[in-house]
């Protein structure tokens, strides 16, 4: 007698074989893997990937206003009036007298130059820092050798070759998006070619050298923004440079004979007008 039609026996073979077959294989391979614990290896990758991005970007400083801060690099072409004055000094004797130089020299010259230097991103400003260079035109005048009872002798003073070389600070602020203004000022050397003689034309009393001294300036200025890289500036400043020595010497037949020496120092006012380019190489790249 036939209880179960014939397919539904096969049904049921195959399905208790599967079970058992199922139920073997997973006793063989062991405990099953929790693959719950690889959800947080995205994260993980993440946050090393944005390690090495960091490590590789440069770092930029920020100021409390949130802006990156730059500096800038620029060349300056300077030109202007030097309005100098050269001091005579000291004293000398000389067979028994005393000779007392006074008196000064005073002139208009032109002075022209350039700067080379770096600018800083400040708060409502600039810092700038720069490496100045500059010449001054000759300078001609008379001086006097102040005799004692005696006449004073007019003496003929000459200045040529006057130059500089200074490294200055200077502090900018923006008063509107293109105007501004700034102060500060510089040190370093510079230096004249000068001479003197007696005024009639003899050569009975004469002086000459080459002045290097110290110098130092001070100086304020207006400044307007023609375009993001050219600013124009203009400014006074006062120059001065320590005294020298220069050695004089009397006629003595056949032979000059040296007596001494007296001292100079020149200073000035100058208004200068000055054209500053920043990053002045950006198209050669």
């Amino acid at each position: 007698m036939q209880i179960f039609p014939r397919g539904i026996v096969a049904v049921l073979v195959a399905v208790c074989c599967g079970v058992s077959f199922t139920a073997a294989t997973a006793g063989d391979l062991g405990e099953p893997i929790d693959l719950s614990s690889f959800s947080g290896m995205g994260s993980v990758l993440e946050e090393s990937d944005r390690a090495l991005d960091s490590a590789a970007m440069p770092m930029v400083s920020v100021d409390d206003s949130g802006g990156a801060s730059w500096i800038r690099p620029y060349v300056t072409g300077i030109a202007g009036a030097s309005f100098g004055t050269i001091n005579a000094g000291g004293s000398v004797n000389y067979s028994g007298a005393s000779f007392q130089t006074t008196g000064s020299v005073n002139e208009a010259m032109f002075t022209g130059g350039g700067a080379i230097g770096m600018a800083l991103d400040q708060q409502s400003g600039l810092l700038r820092m720069e490496v100045e260079a500059r010449a001054r035109g000759p300078m001609h005048g008379q001086a006097q050798f102040v005799i004692e009872a005696a006449d004073d002798v007019p003496l003929a003073v000459a200045a040529s070759g006057g130059w500089s070389a200074m490294t200055n600070f200077w502090r900018d602020w923006f008063v509107t998006d293109r105007f501004g203004v700034y102060g500060g000022g510089g040190f370093g050397v510079g230096g004249y070619e000068y001479s003197m003689l007696v005024a009639d034309g003899s050569e009975s009393l004469s002086g000459s050298s080459t002045v290097n001294t110290f110098a130092w300036q001070v100086g304020t200025g207006f400044t307007y923004q023609l375009s993001d890289r050219v600013t124009f500036d203009t400014g006074y400043r006062f120059f001065a440079m320590s005294p020298g020595a220069t050695p004089l010497s009397i006629s003595a037949s056949p032979l000059f004979q040296p007596i001494g020496s007296y001292t100079s120092a020149f200073s000035a006012s100058e208004l200068l007008l000055s054209i500053r380019i920043y990053e002045p190489f950006r198209n050669w790249r």
